[in-house]
């Protein structure tokens, strides 16, 4: 699936117990939101869909490069969401955080082998 969202991205503050890191990925055209997340001192990664069809993985396979998030979601996973087993989220230039992106995803990914970042900038 093809998305061109707005992109939000954070990073969790250890001196807040309810703080997490995340990415939320918007495309406003189509109604549809991608969101990744972890709590500090959890093993699981959330995957969230369109409106909260959400699933709690091990791991899966992101991809940041400069122009794309390259998001793959194992069949099985994908089936107890919406079925879509890739996701490439096209980041516009300007409207996201290059820094903060980087730092959520590598938060997201601590201890995980999913997460590869071949972007040059930021």
């Amino acid at each position: 699936m093809e998305l061109h969202a707005t992109v939000g991205a954070a990073t969790s503050d250890l001196d807040d117990d309810e703080s997490f890191a995340n990415i939320y990925c918007h495309d406003a055209e189509q109604d549809y939101c991608l969101a990744l997340s972890r709590f500090p001192d959890d093993t699981l990664i959330e995957v969230m869909v369109r409106d909260q069809l959400n699933v709690r993985v091990k791991d899966l396979s992101v991809r940041l490069t400069d122009d794309t998030i390259d998001v793959e979601i194992e069949p099985g996973i994908a089936a107890r969401l919406d079925g879509h087993t890739r996701y490439v989220i096209h980041l516009a230039p300007g409207q996201y955080d290059p820094l903060t992106l980087r730092a959520a995803l590598k938060e997201i990914f601590v201890g995980k082998n999913g997460y590869r970042d071949d972007g040059t900038r930021g």
